[in-house]
């Protein structure tokens, strides 16, 4: 059983595991275009669960909190060739492209407005499975017109994962890639200063270095962490799922201010009438998966036991009390799930069943256990994939 200790993250021969082209963001596929309207919903939100290959992301039955959304793209009111405006929840926000870049130049709604000297950079294209970009970013702005806001801090974006999407709608999506995009920011708000006169005095808005940004991120008492993770399907330019969480990183975000998580059917994106490259990309891709099922229907020329298309999740991790397993399966197939000490002891196994090709979950009951380290092993027709867990 020690034999264990060595196979994190492991995927064994017989299951899916190749990264294809369409799990990559690409500049005529995924960038931002005036005149798209997207409408979205504001659903419950769940843990975005593992990174790596063949992830199941089961969002299938999370319940809508709020259909009011929506999401548009337009110009400026100079219809610059070059910067592209997103309007949702009453914010605009300014984006453009530099050397194949997407960078965030700023924002404004009501009360707040923010100008970035150093811009943000949201993406970079093409973006490929496991491909990352880190930047620093700084601007000022105002709120309410009578304090002045002086913001800095840093951006990372990894397309950490790779795997199958179920919808909050039922539908499967495969070819999904998961962005996640964590930024830090550091913002000094106080009131203007004025001068003998009483007329407002800005503040010079000096370019900083990195390496100063990154010490106020450092040593300020307060930095807000907010961690997004967008899910990109091949064939959709804009993310078709999106979840947000935001805390403290000074405590570690033990403190969580709030999550949401937001669903973009894919029916309801209004772009695809005129995006024909996606399109062509979707019927191509649909043909290409109904090949595949046609290769592994029984009764064909050459018959053989088929593929068994396996991906899976689980969350949380590190876990305190309980432990998700889910797991998605293209045909019948014998499973089990199994909990393991560093030494190789069995503490819990769930029942050996062959079970119809679908989505399942196995919940694993962590209070039992101390803290520390344990393996994940799952069977999946005698082939075993092993998984690191940490206990807190």
């Amino acid at each position: 059983m020690k034999i264990l200790t060595i196979l994190f993250f492991l995927l064994l021969p017989g299951m899916v595991s190749v990264i294809h082209s369409e799990e990559s963001l690409q500049f005529d596929l995924n960038m931002f275009r005036k005149d798209d309207v997207l409408v979205k919903q504001q659903v419950e939100y769940k843990n975005p669960g593992r990174l790596g290959e063949n992830v199941l992301w089961n969002f299938g039955k999370l319940k809508t909190v709020n259909k009011k959304y929506s999401l548009t793209y337009s110009g400026t009111v100079m219809d610059s060739d070059s910067i592209i405006v997103g309007t949702q929840h009453q914010t605009r926000y300014y984006y453009s492209l530099n050397n194949d870049s997407l960078l965030l130049h700023g924002y404004e709604n009501p009360t707040t407005k923010v100008t970035y000297k150093n811009p943000e950079m949201i993406l970079h294209f093409p973006m490929k499975y496991g491909e990352q970009t880190a930047d620093y970013y700084q601007g000022s702005g105002t709120y309410c017109d009578k304090l002045e806001v002086l913001a800095c801090g840093s951006t990372r974006s990894v397309a950490d994962s790779y795997g199958v999407m179920i919808l909050p709608s039922g539908d499967t999506l495969r070819h999904v890639i998961r962005v996640r995009t964590t930024k830090l920011i550091s913002e000094n708000i106080h009131p203007f200063k004025r001068n003998s006169l009483g007329n407002r005095l800005v503040s010079a808005n000096k370019l900083i270095t990195a390496d100063s940004i990154q010490c106020r991120l450092n040593n300020d008492s307060v930095v807000l962490m907010v961690d997004t993770y967008r899910w990109y399907a091949a064939g959709y330019r804009y993310p078709v799922f999106e979840t947000v969480r935001t805390g403290n990183y000074r405590n570690n975000s033990k403190t969580t201010y709030f999550t949401t998580a937001f669903f973009y059917s894919p029916e309801d994106h209004q772009y695809l009438k005129n995006d024909e490259k996606n399109k062509s990309l979707l019927t191509e891709l649909r043909n290409k998966d109904a090949g595949n099922e046609k290769k592994n229907t029984p009764g064909t020329e050459n018959p053989k036991e088929p593929d068994v298309e396996f991906t899976y999740n689980f969350y949380p991790n590190p876990v305190k009390t309980q432990l998700s397993v889910e797991y998605y399966i293209s045909e019948d197939a014998r499973v089990e799930c199994g909990l393991y000490n560093t030494s190789g002891m069995l503490l819990y196994r769930s029942p050996k069943k062959t079970l119809q090709a679908g989505a399942y979950q196995d919940i694993i009951d962590m209070n039992r256990y101390s803290q520390g380290e344990y393996i994940l092993r799952i069977l999946v027709n005698d082939k075993a994939i092993s998984e690191r867990i940490i206990k807190k």
